[in-house]
């Protein structure tokens, strides 16, 4: 019988999942420019990424808390990498934007590459890993089992995993994709640009 501390860690996750990020700005231009198996491939390296973070939550100790340099080295690195992804965005912009079922199987990006990028792009967030540390600090009890937290673990990953894959699958609708696309040199202009000042931002919070 699932008990009051599972809903309020599965409503907090939840509520965490809907806030638009990195993550959602990487779904939204891979999906639009390369189709949903890229779309699904990045949702799966993303999904993969919290479930390391989860792990090492559920595990009781979290690296990232007890290693500052680790910490640090982290901040700079997704700092780095978010830099980066939004010049990418925002040179993309100035192409003109084609329906992937439209464009030539040799312009569409692998879907290995699409996984790594997920992945990177969750697994540099030093944010994921003190959230969901902080989630089984704050929310889980040191009572529950080892069998539950596990539960906890599964159904947070597949959670995760859940709502990447139906953004994607909602974006990757023809009608959608036709209304987006019109519009993808500016998501992807607007989308470069506030990633790299969220990159700013994490460099500014390091000085």
């Amino acid at each position: 019988m699932l008990s009051s501390e599972f809903f309020l860690l599965a409503g907090a996750h939840l509520l965490a999942l809907a806030s638009p990020g990195p993550d959602f700005l990487l779904l939204l231009r891979g999906s639009l420019r390369h189709g949903r198996a890229y779309g699904l491939a990045a949702a799966l390296g993303i999904a993969l990424a919290n479930g390391l973070y989860i792990a090492l939550a559920i595990g009781g100790f979290s690296l990232l808390q007890r290693a500052p340099l680790l910490l640090a080295a982290m901040q700079w690195l997704a700092a780095c990498y978010l830099a980066w992804l939004g010049w990418v965005f925002w040179r993309a912009g100035a192409n003109p934007a084609v329906l992937p079922t439209a464009a030539p199987s040799s312009a569409r990006a692998a879907p290995w590459a699409a996984l790594g990028t997920g992945f990177l792009s969750a697994a540099l967030n030093p944010k994921n890993g003190v959230f969901y540390f902080g989630l089984f600090t704050v929310i889980v009890s040191a009572q529950t089992g080892a069998s539950t937290k596990f539960f906890y673990g599964i159904w947070m990953f597949g959670a995760v995993l859940a709502w990447d894959a139906a953004l994607v699958y909602f974006i990757a609708q023809q009608r959608v994709m036709r209304a987006l696309t019109r519009a993808l040199p500016l998501i992807e202009r607007g989308a470069g640009l506030l990633l790299m000042l969220a990159a700013a931002a994490l460099v500014a919070s390091r000085s």
